[in-house]
């Protein structure tokens, strides 16, 4: 098999008169080479810094409230849910609280509709990312279930949030309490 020639890389046969001198790239290019290359590397990241789909966390705040991106699972009884990182439009969340084993058996304690749409989805779990604060008070919803001495109430928070794409729901189980609570009516 004869070998192979590359022509620029390596002479051909025959006189030295006779090679074909390499090739030199132009510096135009040589650019448009690099520009192309570059937006390979960078178009995902770009694309994917907005992305529509299942964004967002919600996070349980306790008293004093603020709005860093950080979970305090035993609130009292009034706390906030803090919304971060949805998507921007005319979306809103549905949000069930539940009384969840050892205090009850799955019983609905408090529904409500938050607006969660404010801005894109950028920010995610930082301050930046905060596109809602509900504060909720859940006393007089517990009335009648018996605390656990230790923990308090034991709540689950579900979300149904507008505008994701494929699973819509969020969750948070958390203790609440201690609570000033009568019987139940």
């Amino acid at each position: 098999m004869p070998p192979v020639v590359l022509r620029g890389l390596l002479p051909a046969e025959g006189p030295a008169s006779q090679a074909t001198p390499a090739r030199r790239p132009s510096i135009r290019n040589l650019a448009v080479a690099l520009s192309l290359f570059g937006l390979v590397l960078v178009a995902p990241v770009m694309a994917a810094a907005n992305p529509p789909g299942n964004n967002g966390t919600i996070k349980i705040d306790g008293i004093p409230f603020d709005d860093h991106p950080n979970n305090e699972p035993h609130p009292g009884c009034i706390f906030q849910v803090d919304f971060y990182g949805f998507d921007e439009g005319a979306l809103y969340a549905d949000v069930l609280f539940e009384a969840i084993p050892p205090t009850g058996t799955g019983e609905d304690l408090l529904t409500d509709t938050v607006f969660i749409g404010e801005d894109d989805n950028g920010g995610g779990g930082s301050e930046r990312g905060l596109d809602a604060s509900q504060t909720y008070d859940l006393t007089t919803a517990l009335q009648g279930f018996t605390p656990d001495p230790k923990q308090g109430y034991h709540v689950k928070l579900t979300i149904h949030a507008d505008g994701s794409q494929g699973a819509d729901t969020k969750y948070k189980v958390f203790w609440v309490g201690p609570c000033d609570v009568g019987p139940r009516p």
